[in-house]
């Protein structure tokens, strides 16, 4: 029969899974060494422990504060996940 499946002796249809195209890469990786921003924000990743100023972080929790206003949905999401983060290492949370 025209469009049946392959059957395995004695099995049910075999079921192909349906193709997905790939993602098109929306921010193509530059050719050549990573740039500075690259290597630091690497470098970031894996910190543990940091020291800043109190004045840095009342900075920057009063920043995200602002952000959750935002129209944009992104940004609001954004600046509430940093900012639970932020307050998480500060024993705000």
């Amino acid at each position: 029969m025209i469009n049946e499946p392959r059957r395995p002796q004695g099995g049910h249809p075999v079921a192909t899974p349906p193709r997905v195209p790939e993602p098109a890469d929306p921010h193509p990786r530059p050719v050549g060494p990573p740039s500075s921003g690259h290597q630091a924000a690497a470098q970031l990743l894996g910190l543990r422990e940091v020291v800043l100023p109190a004045a840095v972080v009342a900075a920057a929790d009063l920043l995200l504060g602002d952000a959750l206003g935002s129209d944009d949905p992104v940004t609001r999401e954004a600046a509430a996940a940093t900012r639970g983060r932020l307050r998480a290492a500060l024993g705000l949370g």
